[in-house]
């Protein structure tokens, strides 16, 4: 218990007993422990939240001025960037607070800094328990059961992030078997990684029936499966996070697997962050992205100009907040995409979860070449529905580098997966055109050239050098 100065007390903090299927209780029990987790991280955030203390001091917002999560519009939004700048504010002091809640168990790293430098995010003990609950939650949202294998496709990395790490937590709070073949090289100094070959050669020899890793390196195992005539005939379920899915590359990765013997393969989506520590995920592709933790994650989505509240149902920018955490803790926090949210029960599986029901993008999808607008997810979509197509990446310049003025100039690098003819540059030129109303450059490259697996988390679909 704490000093007599404060009114905390480690029987009020402690919540009920965890309640597993939360996603699926009555929407006004959800609502109810929503309420309470809130009120309970406000009133630890007033006290001991750096960041927000005197973020709240400096406005003269009080603790009685929240109410509840009606009142949540009153907590400013912040952005990826505050929390960049000063992610040690953004720890909770729980000092003389139970050990499990003092305890740093570890820190992840965000992805996709500006700076090319990880930010920290901090998990407590207590954190991590309920991490497992989170994750095993999303598991059985997706119809794992207790005779799966998960390859876990995920590097591993110099900074630590959560795909590789909390994969194997989701295996372990499920009670299933998991196997990592590390592939990439992180570091001159690790001597385990794997290539292509000995990924696809692991996942064969385990009889894995869950592939989950980054949506373009998942889809390039399945790739290289499938030419060394590889055994996946046990892959049932295919996870993939990162990096947005098309119809059209979840139906690639299908039919690839169908070919290789695989029965009624689902390939499932998830919508993620660093800042969550799970993914929202589908129960069924379309079924949009369910919330797996609605007693630790509150979500919003927001007017992008005005930050006001929209209602379920209009599309707007993602906002979450969190809701039991002591370690890294933010509050409206602007996830940076665009999104519809439900909290009407799925259809497919009765989940009364809140749902993202569109794929979260970014406000700055489009950009202008010669003067038009292109959508590059239209053109990548065009260019995985061909068959020949196992790579690509746009690329945007001038004609003359060294003059501003110059045109721009739009270049498709393309890697084949099959032999092709002297016509498949042209054809290629033509398929980009029609979707996006520009017709490239074509240049033909190794699929290595594009996305080496040995270098990258992920592929790099898009470079603007203008």
């Amino acid at each position: 218990m704490r000093s007599a100065s404060s009114n905390w007390t480690r029987e009020a903090d402690v919540m009920d007993e965890m309640i597993a299927d939360l996603p699926y209780r009555s929407r006004d029990e959800i609502d109810a422990v929503q309420e309470r987790n809130f009120a309970a991280t406000l009133d630890l955030v007033f006290e001991r939240h750096p960041y927000y203390r005197q973020r709240f001091a400096d406005m003269g917002l009080k603790r009685s001025d929240i109410g509840g999560l009606k009142d949540i519009s009153r907590i400013p939004i912040i952005a990826k960037k505050d929390y960049m700048a000063e992610p040690e504010a953004f720890r909770m002091d729980c000092r003389d607070l139970p050990i499990e809640m003092q305890v740093t168990w570890d820190v992840m790293h965000t992805t996709g800094t500006s700076t090319g430098i990880p930010t920290p995010f901090y998990s407590t003990t207590y954190d991590f328990y309920n991490i497992l609950t989170t994750n095993r939650r999303a598991l059985e949202i997706r119809g794992v059961n207790e005779n799966d294998i998960i390859a876990n496709l995920c590097p591993l990395t110099v900074h630590p992030y959560g795909a590789y790490h909390r994969t194997i937590a989701a295996a372990n709070a499920m009670k299933i078997p998991v196997v990592s073949p590390l592939p990439g090289k992180p570091s001159p100094y690790f001597h385990w990684s794997s290539g292509m070959d000995e990924v696809v050669a692991t996942v064969a020899r385990t009889r894995a029936t869950i592939l989950w890793g980054v949506a373009s390196y998942t889809r390039r195992v399945i790739l290289q499966a499938e030419e060394n005539g590889a055994d996946f005939s046990a892959v049932r379920l295919v996870f993939v996070t990162g990096e947005a899915v098309t119809e059209e590359m979840r139906d690639d990765m299908t039919r690839r697997l169908v070919n290789m013997g695989a029965k009624n393969p689902l390939v499932s989506v998830s919508y993620a962050a660093t800042e969550m520590q799970v993914g929202t995920v589908e129960c069924q592709p379309g079924a949009g992205y369910h919330n797996p933790a609605p007693d630790e994650f509150y979500f919003e989505v927001v007017d992008p100009e005005s930050h006001k509240p929209l209602p379920d149902g209009q599309r707007g920018m993602a906002v979450m907040t969190h809701l039991n955490r002591r370690g890294t803790v933010l509050l409206r926090y602007a996830l940076g995409d665009l999104t519809v949210l439900s909290r009407e029960a799925c259809p497919h599986c009765h989940a009364t979860t809140d749902r993202f029901v569109e794929m979260p993008s970014r406000a700055d999808d489009l950009v202008k070449v010669k003067g038009m607008l292109i959508n590059p997810a239209l053109l990548g979509k065009a260019l995985i529905a061909d068959d020949r197509v196992a790579e690509y990446q746009i690329v945007i310049d001038r004609t003359d580098p060294n003059d501003r003025l110059s045109m721009d100039r739009l270049t498709v690098r393309v890697a084949a997966n099959v032999a092709t003819g002297d016509e498949f540059a042209g054809e290629m030129a033509e398929l980009v055109k029609a979707a996006v109303g520009v017709r490239p450059e074509i240049d033909l490259v190794d699929a290595r050239e594009i996305f080496d697996t040995e270098k990258s988390l992920k592929s790099k679909r898009l470079i603007d050098l203008r």
